[in-house]
């Protein structure tokens, strides 16, 4: 963008902690240079967009994301609405009808009330699609199934997470190691020029919801190091930060540290490590790693002055954050661990007393509020495997706040979609009554992002903060339902990345 700009609009939700909200925006290249309620009072500029009843907003950051598997499902199989076995191999036997790909992918399956009681099969999957690699991931990414021939080559005797029949076969169903496996073979049998296309495609997808930033989260059992670095040092229209997920303080630049370190794995997979059994008698899930070496983590990065992250979504595995940032303060001191601005994703278990310890070490709660609108309330996923009293108490967005710890939303995308504004609704209609305003999670959503990346020149719209924002249809926060309001255009660095300034 050359010369100065100025954006006149019906309100701009600045989150700068103003009093008046600002109608104009003045931007220069990449930066707010001027913010007024009074368009007539800017400074001299060479172009105005008069943007009639809409409404500006700083463009949303979606703080945890997947993307090459975000991109590659939304050109895949339609999974998430599957009601059943039959259902799921019968969208594969057409989405295999349809195209010449050799890879079919999908992501977002999930077998809760399905009536067969049974997943399907690797022979039924070879069977509906014949010839093809097939590989469908269940909709937390910690489960898939597979064809026959991706099972042939595994080392299915080595991996953990191969489900058997009682007869000793594999179903089909992996899980945690063996689905890491499974998709490295699938990975293999990807074209680069797929590749690109589903980054693309990602980034298109999100700008288009008002979206100006992706930390995509890299992890070296899903698309893998070469993944990581190619979101790094790709050139996108969106501002894509890059975490790489391994016990390494120091990872190639420019990854950040842990990011989706996983510390447990999943409530739907059984795989969160809990201190309750499940009610279904699947035990207690796994810790990942030892308490020795996730505290050396954090203390090593605390050193560097490096902000890391872990999953962490069982209580066991919150309390192994917890106590791992407390070590590296035994060492450092309280001061230089809040500075790194440590990030602890999921929470889905954190108790009251957990979200305290965090927040007094300045740990980030990077939290998706579409959790608990899918799973969450007293019927739900979380509640027949943890008992409705628990579920009630998962992502406690409300105790977070209370502290305050820092928020930063995001979808965890493919295990909930790229939906901002739901994830807003969800925060605020939380299923066991600990939600927050709709300002406050919006405020996660956006600026809550850029904190947790230490991007303090990002954020409200104020001026000398960088130029990311988004144009909306009509005034999102009034709404009843803000899913309602549409994306006139997203703007990031100052160049309009989707839609159109004119109105």
């Amino acid at each position: 963008m050359t010369g100065r700009l100025l954006l006149v609009a019906a309100g701009v939700h600045d989150l700068a902690g103003t009093r008046a909200l600002p109608r104009a925006l003045l931007l220069q290249r990449d930066r707010i240079v001027w913010s007024g309620a009074e368009p007539a009072a800017a400074p001299p500029h060479e172009r105005a967009s008069d943007l009639g009843a809409a409404w500006i907003t700083p463009a949303f950051v979606d703080a945890h994301v997947h993307a090459t598997a975000t991109g590659l499902a939304a050109s895949g199989v339609e999974l998430a609405g599957a009601r059943s076995a039959a259902d799921l191999v019968a969208r594969v036997q057409r989405h295999a009808e349809q195209t010449h790909e050799p890879v079919i992918m999908g992501a977002g399956w999930d077998d809760f009330a399905w009536p067969e009681g049974r997943l399907p099969t690797a022979q039924e999957l070879s069977r509906a699609a014949p010839g093809r690699v097939v590989h469908l991931t269940r909709v937390d990414a910690h489960s898939c199934l597979v064809d026959a021939g991706t099972l042939a080559h595994l080392p299915l005797a080595d991996l953990a997470g191969v489900a058997r029949t009682a007869d000793g076969a594999p179903t089909g169903l992996l899980q945690e190691d063996a689905a890491q496996a499974a998709l490295a073979v699938t990975r293999a049998a990807l074209t680069a020029r797929q590749l690109h296309a589903a980054r693309r495609r990602a980034c298109t997808d999100a700008a288009a919801l008002g979206i100006g930033s992706l930390h995509e989260m890299g992890h070296p059992g899903m698309f893998g190091l070469d993944d990581a670095l190619a979101w790094a040092h790709g050139s996108w229209p969106l501002d894509v930060l890059v975490w790489w997920a391994e016990l390494d303080p120091t990872p190639p630049a420019p990854l950040r540290p842990g990011g989706d370190l996983f510390l447990d794995g999943s409530i739907g997979s059984g795989t969160a490590a809990v201190r309750v059994p499940y009610r279904d008698g699947g035990g207690t899930g796994t810790l990942f790693h030892a308490d020795d070496d996730v505290a050396a983590f954090f203390t090593e990065t605390t050193t560097h002055g490096r902000g890391a992250g872990v999953h962490a979504i069982g209580d066991r595995a919150v309390e192994q954050a917890a106590g791992a940032l407390e070590a590296a303060a035994r060492t450092h001191g309280e001061e230089a661990v809040r500075a790194c601005r440590h990030r602890v994703e999921h929470l889905v278990l954190a108790t009251r007393t957990h979200v305290r310890r965090l927040a007094r070490l300045g740990a980030v709660a990077s939290m998706q509020p579409a959790f608990d609108a899918a799973w969450g309330g007293p019927t739900g996923l979380y509640a027949s495997r943890l008992g409705p009293k628990r579920s009630l108490t998962s992502n406690p967005f409300a105790w977070c706040a209370a502290e305050p710890a820092a928020l930063a939303f995001s979808s965890d995308s493919t295990v909930t979609p790229l939906a901002p504004w739901g994830g807003v609704l969800a925060a605020e209609q939380h299923r066991g009554g600990l939600g927050i305003t709709r300002t406050a999670a919006f405020a996660a959503h956006t600026v809550g992002g850029r904190f947790a990346a230490c991007q303090d020149d990002v954020g409200p719209l104020a001026p000398g903060r960088r130029a990311d924002l988004a144009v909306w249809d009509r005034d999102p926060l009034a709404l009843e339902d803000p899913r309602d309001a549409r994306c006139l255009a997203t703007i990031v660095r100052g160049q309009v990345v989707h839609g159109t300034l004119m109105t």
